[in-house]
């Protein structure tokens, strides 16, 4: 373990499920429906297992290679220049997929909130707030995510409120959508998830044993999973299968309809709350590509000033590229598939050559 900056166990718990759910948990019902219909729920059970044997594998990448970063893990593997090469194209995919992310956070606020606000406010501003808590300390990042962890259960409250007023004959039949699409759902499930990648880059800071450091992931995983599984058959059981073809995001018309003697809209409450779990999870982003950026430089990662202002300069330009809805729908199915390499193909492929040559670092 990395003496500086270490976290404990909890804070890891906490990192690992902020960076798991944020705009997904949001949108995950209505993407999951239209490739599996109402077995998705089944689909998101089996994404995470799916996920739990990804996490399985970074972890043994992580126990063969205890004090590096995944960053410096691919040197070690690949060598000097194909781990760099390697690495440049992952902080490429996270740029995108943070970008992507702050692009459908900004869509929801100009809908729902700020319709009149402009993008070149809303968008420095918020990375700005980004920034501020990306250029602390790892255990203030970890302290700060571990706070307002508990955020993350004011979906599954919210949900509650499905049931309600519910239809538990929308789910009928079960397993009534091909295996194939039941499959499609599986990876729509599990790219939502990818974000367990986090695990291979905080590894050495993790205080505890290795089995602690799994379990504290599997737990982690367990949660997110199971939030992901009753937002979706609350959604489901809510809204029929005709409503879910012009809902993209039913969570929050299911919270929309709340209504309480003293309060009205419930839904601009909940963004409100909502941005700091997304500003979070961007942040988590972030950390990956400016850590990432550190080793390929080969600078201290205690030194990330210069490699964070470009991360959220790099972001902030390309999400105030004018984009529409369609693009954005298009260009997240571009980096699902994208992400099939660099979550599931390179892990696994790195781990077999781990084994296959006896890889492990040198003590």
């Amino acid at each position: 373990m990395k003496k500086n900056s270490s976290i404990t166990l909890v804070q890891f718990f906490w990192f690992f499920i902020q960076i798991q759910i944020a705009i997904s948990v949001l949108v995950l019902p209505y993407s999951i429906y239209k490739v599996a219909k109402t077995d998705g729920w089944i689909s998101m059970l089996l994404a995470g297992v799916v996920t739990q044997i990804l996490i399985f594998v970074i972890w043994y990448l992580g126990k063969r290679y205890p004090t590096m970063t995944f960053f410096e893990l691919l040197e070690a593997l690949l060598g000097k220049y194909v781990g760099k090469f390697v690495s440049i194209l992952y902080i490429i995919y996270f740029l995108a997929l943070t970008t992507i992310v702050l692009l459908f956070f900004n869509f929801l606020i100009s809908v729902w909130v700020l319709s009149q606000t402009p993008d070149t406010v809303k968008i420095p501003l918020f990375i700005f707030g980004c920034f501020y808590l990306l250029h602390s300390d790892l255990r203030i990042i970890a302290r700060f995510l571990t706070i307002v962890g508990p955020l993350i259960l004011l979906v599954p409250f919210l949900a509650c409120y499905a049931f309600f007023d519910s239809e538990p004959l929308y789910l009928l039949p079960v397993l009534s959508s091909d295996f194939v699409d039941i499959l499609r759902g599986v990876l729509t499930g599990s790219l939502a998830m990818q974000g367990f990648l986090i695990l291979s880059v905080l590894y050495p800071y993790i205080e505890g044993s290795d089995k602690e450091k799994l379990l504290s992931a599997t737990y982690a995983n367990i949660m997110v999973t199971a939030i992901y599984v009753f937002t979706i058959i609350a959604a489901f059981v809510y809204f029929s299968p005709g409503q879910f073809v012009i809902l993209p995001e039913p969570l929050l018309y299911m919270v929309k309809t709340i209504s309480l003697v003293l309060i009205e809209r419930i839904d601009l409450i909940f963004l409100a709350f909502w941005s700091v779990t997304v500003l979070s999870t961007i942040v988590g982003y972030l950390y990956i590509i400016s850590t990432g950026m550190a080793t390929v430089f080969q600078r201290s990662s205690r030194n990330r000033l210069g490699f964070d202002i470009l991360a959220c300069v790099i972001i902030t330009v390309f999400a105030l590229i004018p984009q529409n809805l369609l693009t954005l729908r298009r260009l997240l199915t571009y980096i699902d598939y994208v992400g099939i390499v660099f979550v599931v193909v390179i892990p696994i492929l790195l781990l077999l050559f781990a084994m296959l040559f006896k890889r492990r670092e040198s003590t």
